[in-house]
């Protein structure tokens, strides 16, 4: 049995250090980055710029900034749900003719 792999489908960068997005199944969600930049490391570090933030770009189902830093669309969506950012789509309601 196959198994989907999640990904990207879009992604935004707004003010300040924060990625809207919006996953491969339909949930989507406003992701705040700020926690992730105040760790310490040599990939985060030029994004604390928010000239820099804003040069995210979605290769391949997943946000990479200039510097190859990226993010797996999994943790993100693990960390979204974990801080009640993630969004489930709404049901359709169909009605009988």
């Amino acid at each position: 049995m196959a198994t989907s792999r999640l990904t990207l489908t879009s992604l935004r960068a707004i003010i300040p250090f924060k990625l809207v997005v919006t996953f491969s199944d339909g949930t989507f969600g406003t992701f705040n980055a700020a926690p992730m930049l105040a760790e310490r490391g040599e990939g985060t570090e030029p994004l604390r710029d928010r000239a820099y933030f804003a040069k995210v770009d979605l290769v391949n189902g997943k946000p990479i900034w200039p510097n190859y830093f990226d993010i797996s669309p999994l943790w993100l969506q693990e960390e979204m749900d974990k801080n009640g950012a993630l969004e489930r789509p709404r049901p359709i309601r169909r009605t009988r003719p």
